[in-house]
């Protein structure tokens, strides 16, 4: 959202009527100020068709319980909004391919510094029976696959291979969603063991086609262990 106020061609003193929240404290957002969740909700449902999700910036307060919940309930809704597309195109047809579902299991570590949060993240062999389904549905073979996923090796996702099947922009998307969560759980953590997210999540084809997909993903962050429910959206 900051990054929408930011370029937005609609003068703050429009924003500021429309949302009732002065002109003061929207240029304090802009300048780095903190951002609480009901004047976000103020802006939000107000101009949601303008401003881009994945790109929002969400600081968090005193309130993080709060925050965790809201970045989840976001992502929650674009979902849902994209379901809604989906079944449109389709005469409300099937939402996704369930002959290819894919569930598999991860290794994970976790880094809470507040300066430079990141995870690491293990494929397992002995859990690589959605390999020829995934091979399948992007069009690689099941070495490829294999090779991307880096399985067996404990890897920094920012610098993981899985990235070679998303472009530079939707790398940068998916790893801007996970630093917010990351933001998020980070202020929560300590009073649950188990992480619990559904992300959308864009995968590209071989032949260059951009398949959308749901992602729910299960951490337990405490025994370093996840699941993963890929949920491909019918085009």
């Amino acid at each position: 959202m900051l990054e929408w106020l930011r370029k937005t061609e609609i003068p703050l003193t429009t924003v500021s009527k429309k949302t009732n929240i002065s002109r003061k404290t929207l240029y304090n957002w802009i300048n780095g100020g903190e951002v609480r969740k009901k004047s976000y909700l103020k802006v939000y449902n107000i101009y949601k068709q303008d401003i881009e999700l994945t790109n929002t910036e969400i600081q968090l307060t005193k309130e993080g319980n709060m925050e965790a919940q809201y970045i989840i309930d976001l992502q929650k809704e674009k979902i849902e909004r994209l379901e809604n597309e989906i079944k449109n195109k389709n005469n409300y047809g099937p939402v996704y391919d369930t002959q290819a579902d894919i569930t598999f299991n991860f290794e994970t570590k976790f880094n809470w510094s507040l300066k430079a949060p990141g995870v690491k993240v293990k494929y397992l062999s002995q859990d690589s029976a959605y390999i020829p389904t995934m091979a399948k549905k992007l069009g690689y073979t099941e070495s490829e696959i294999i090779n991307f996923l880096q399985i067996d090796e404990l890897v920094e996702y920012k610098d993981h291979k899985i990235h070679k099947l998303r472009s530079e922009k939707q790398k940068k998307e998916m790893l801007g969603i996970m630093h917010n969560f990351m933001k998020a759980y980070n202020a929560i953590k300590v009073n649950t063991t188990m992480l619990v997210a559904e992300i959308p999540v864009l995968y590209n084809h071989k032949n260059g086609s951009v398949f959308k997909a749901n992602v729910e993903y299960r951490v337990n962050w405490i025994k370093g262990t996840g699941s993963a429910h890929i949920r491909w959206c019918n085009e």
